[in-house]
């Protein structure tokens, strides 16, 4: 912690004033000045360190960089109440920072709009003592700048009717391009969750200042783990796709079609940046853990723009509550302007049957996805330090399905489902017009939908080149459990309208047994929606170590 010269008292850095200010006379003391004059009185660190405190938790073994002697009182990153170690080290010098400009009175206001909008939320989450919580840390990022100044070459061609014919004409297009992309920012901590960076982006590097620790002071810092090239193919596929489109917009390439279909590939090779550089930038973060049992919640709120993002789990009451009281007008609401048959209200319980399971399997996906730390680049290198992927455009595409064998085998039972619904009703002459049209889409939607997917195409299903990934060796048997259930309403509502039997009874048996495994479902999607709005706790003894320790 710095020392007033006047009195001695704790200087801290001052959102409003962007000064240090003494907490008890009052002193103002520029940044850059005042720890020019302290290193003047010190031994100075080698010019790509600097040194501070460190902070790291017992429990999960996080570590927070301070100027700042203070002991501190609980994790940012675990949510434990526990007093943190701490130690003197020499740590690696940022180039840049953008210093905090929103204070923790806006961060607050900021979290309580976004709790407004949650209604479902736990009243937990809303509790004052654990808003004051909210610490600023400055969070490392990687900010590249790519640019492409040379001569490119890249084809294109022009296609037109003459008489009978179509004539296609080949070219070669020559220009120089003059590009340069700067700010491209992705966070450098593999315990800083990347959809929770992506939530509160962009920072205004414009803003940015040489880094000197004095800017620390009343504030933390996380440490930096990922190594610099780790996000460079994503910066290089934005600055292509970027490059591409703006480039496609030229009067010349839009009319020889250059960067659309077969050109697509060649144009982006040729646009590869020639060059980048990465630098290490410290960026403003308000910090807020949520700590529930074996899982932890995130709120983060962006210190310089003020943009928030955060983890709400659903509680199941207040959600259980909410929909009684919606269903009760709603019931009557239905009542007065349509007309249920018995056959209606199965088929209807069906197809909700038939979204919870596209929903359910949906957020399956991305469970499994987030407990493994596939979905977080920064994380996943350090757990398996993977050969840096080439992007997107510099591999030819040999489209594969990206549907499984159990996703086919599903929309293979949904196709004929559909189907032989619409046999039963068409051929036989049950049921009214908008019944029949209902059964008329379903089939083709679903058809449809299923080709769109295989189409997408994409081998981060399946890997590439002798890598293989089998859906059935591990996620078919993670899902089946959940997705079996309106699974099983489906089938009892299926096999009830082939049979098609007389008594109305059957059909509301059938109906009942249905919304109950929808509800069955609605639930297990509410405990999904948690476990992906709660993260398990951070092992990070090891920086970078294996979070299922």
């Amino acid at each position: 912690m710095y020392k007033c010269p006047n009195c001695a008292g704790n200087l801290i850095f001052d959102i409003t004033l962007q000064q240090l200010h003494c907490t008890y006379c009052g002193t103002l003391a520029d940044p850059y000045s005042y720890y020019k004059e302290k290193d003047a009185e010190e031994t100075q660190c080698p010019p790509d360190e600097y040194e501070a405190t460190v902070f790291t938790c017992p429990q999960c073994g996080a570590a927070l960089i301070s100027e700042d002697t203070t002991a501190a009182t609980f994790c940012s990153f675990c949510g434990a109440s526990a007093i943190l170690d701490s130690r003197v080290s020499r740590e690696r010098r940022p180039g840049s920072i953008i210093p905090f400009t929103r204070t923790k009175e806006d961060c607050r206001a900021a979290y309580g709009k976004l709790l407004r909008r949650a209604l479902f939320a736990p009243k937990e989450l809303k509790d004052e003592a654990l808003i004051e919580k909210f610490r600023g840390i400055y969070m490392p990022y990687w900010v590249y700048s790519l640019e492409k100044k040379e001569r490119i070459m890249f084809p294109g061609r022009n296609t037109y009717r003459k008489g009978d014919y179509l004539v296609t004409e080949h070219y070669q297009l020559d220009c120089r391009v003059d590009a340069e992309y700067s700010g491209l920012a992705y966070d450098a901590s593999s315990s800083f969750s990347d959809s929770l960076s992506a939530a509160i982006a962009p920072f205004d590097l414009k803003e940015k200042k040489e880094f000197t620790p004095s800017f620390l002071s009343g504030f933390y810092a996380d440490t930096s783990d990922v190594k610099e090239d780790v996000y460079l193919p994503e910066a290089e596929e934005f600055v292509l796709k970027d490059a591409c489109g703006a480039l496609a917009k030229d009067p010349v390439c839009r009319t020889y079609g250059a960067g659309r279909g077969e050109t697509e590939y060649a144009l982006k090779n040729a646009l590869r940046p020639s060059s980048s550089t990465a630098e290490l930038a410290m960026l403003p973060v308000w910090f807020l853990s949520y700590r529930n049992g074996s899982r932890v919640s995130y709120a983060v709120v962006n210190g310089q723009t003020g943009k928030a993002a955060a983890d709400l789990p659903v509680d199941k009451k207040r959600y259980l509550a909410g929909s009684l009281i919606l269903a009760v007008p709603l019931f009557f609401l239905l009542n007065l302007y349509f007309t249920f048959t018995p056959r209606k209200i199965l088929l209807i319980a069906a197809l909700l049957a038939l979204f919870c399971t596209a929903v359910s399997n949906h957020q399956i996906t991305h469970i499994l996805a987030r407990e493994s730390g596939e979905d977080d680049t920064g994380l996943s290198s350090k757990r398996q330090a993977p050969e840096r992927p080439l992007p997107e455009w510099a591999v030819k595409k040999r489209r594969q399905s990206p549907v499984s064998p159990f996703g086919k085998a599903l929309i293979t039972m949904i196709l004929f489902y559909g189907i032989i619904l619409f046999l039963v009703h068409i051929l036989e002459g049950k049921g009214d017009g908008l019944l029949r049209l209902m059964l008329f889409l379903l089939p083709v939607l679903i058809f449809t939908g299923s080709s769109l997917m295989i189409r997408a195409g994409g081998s981060r299903f399946w890997g590439s080149g002798n890598r293989k990934k089998p859906f059935l060796g591990g996620r078919f048997k993670e899902k089946l459990p959940t997705l079996i259930k309106p699974l099983a309403g489906i089938l009892s509502a299926v096999v009830i309208l082939v049979l098609n039997p007389v008594s109305d009874w059957f059909y509301y048996i059938g109906a009942f047994v249905c919304m109950g495994t929808v509800l069955w479902a609605i639930m297990d999607i509410i405990n999904q929606h948690n476990l992906l709005t709660t993260r398990k706790l951070p092992q990070l003894g090891k920086r970078g170590g294996d979070e299922t320790a």
